[in-house]
């Protein structure tokens, strides 16, 4: 069961909850992209609309990427990094667009939360006082659209923004495991949209680091039949990894991509798809030995491996190749010739 059900399910526990659960501390996963800090503002204009519960966005890590920073400070999302000691303080504490088993985000193992929202695969540990685990739905955000919609509130044209741009952003403007609740939520809030925030969001002036990133990348790019990928080596800002992962998808003769980068001593790893049917999520989970390092959906996934902050140049190689020699067996590309997509000279 999906969509209205589990919208109706959310406001029908929230409105018996109350001001009981107030305040409610709302977590994101690790460096937030614009599906979580989209599905988290909903969540809190919910709570807040239905059940005056007062609430608190707070994320692990930082918005690295332009798009993201630029969402967050354009819309005025009222979020902020996670304060020392703040979980353990919080006795009500929602997840969103991540779920406690995943390595992804700061809340504590043991503990239970109170509520869950996400799209990702359930995975067998995952438990909450509320779970609402929707796999039918493109991004985290169509869920609270959906629920926002049922509500009857009336929703602010930035949240409305942000609900729009989320979804978007998530699917590649429902280019991608999107279906047609996501359409339907897309196009219910784009009317109340600002349309020119969403062009600024889009195609926003970058940092030189994104370009240096970039330049490495096409300089190190491999290719194997269809699979194109790049090791990144060094990257200050994790979500560069997706991106180039997104960007070499583009290439003509992509099926798959696979893209590396170092940082803060793990390996990061994001994988690609143009198949629908590639189950991308657990692909990389066995690439990762098991585990809650990494996972995704049919076409996306991602994870990291840790390697060690002051690991030798031979050990953070020696996992690069392991993974991607891992990949290309899955692949039936065992012992096969890795060239330069680009001009056809040899890697490494």
């Amino acid at each position: 069961m999906s969509g209205p059900f589990h919208a109706r399910k959310l406001l029908r526990e929230l409105d018996r909850l109350g001001r009981r659960i107030s305040p409610l501390l709302i977590l994101t996963h690790d460096n937030p992209d614009p599906d979580a800090l989209a599905a988290a503002w909903a969540l809190a204009f919910l709570a807040h609309g239905v059940a005056k519960v007062r609430c608190r966005i707070v994320y692990g890590g930082a918005i690295g990427r332009q798009e993201n920073r630029i969402m967050a400070e354009r819309l005025k999302i009222p979020a902020r990094p996670l304060r020392q000691g703040e979980l353990d303080a919080a006795e009500h504490v929602a997840l969103v667009d991540t779920q406690p088993p995943f390595r992804n985000n700061r809340f504590p193992p043991r503990r239970r939360p109170l509520l869950i929202i996400d799209h990702h695969a359930r995975h067998p540990d995952t438990t909450a006082e509320l779970a609402i685990i929707d796999e039918n739905a493109g991004a985290t955000a169509t869920i609270l659209a959906e629920a926002l919609q049922l509500s009857g509130l009336r929703v602010p044209r930035r949240l409305a923004t942000a609900v729009v741009y989320g979804i978007g952003s998530e699917t590649q403007n429902l280019g991608r495991e999107a279906g047609l609740r996501d359409l339907v939520a897309y196009r219910a809030f784009w009317p109340r949209a600002n349309v020119k925030s969403l062009w600024r969001m889009s195609y926003p002036r970058r940092q030189a680091g994104y370009f240096a990133d970039l330049a490495r990348a096409i300089r190190g790019a491999f290719v194997c039949h269809g699979v194109v990928g790049t090791h990144l080596g060094t990257v200050d800002i994790p979500e560069h990894v997706a991106q180039i992962a997104d960007f070499l998808m583009t290439y003509e003769r992509a099926h798959w991509s696979i893209v590396t980068g170092r940082c803060q001593g793990s390996l990061l790893v994001s994988l690609r798809t143009d198949d629908p049917g590639a189950a991308a999520g657990s692909l990389l989970k066995r690439l990762f030995w098991g585990g809650n390092r990494g996972g995704g959906h049919a076409m996306i996934a991602g994870g990291a491996i840790a390697v060690g902050a002051l690991a030798s140049e031979s050990k953070w190689r020696e996992s690069e190749d392991r993974l991607l020699t891992a990949f290309l067996e899955s692949q039936d590309l065992k012992g096969a010739a890795l060239t330069h997509p680009f001009w056809n000279a040899p890697t490494r």
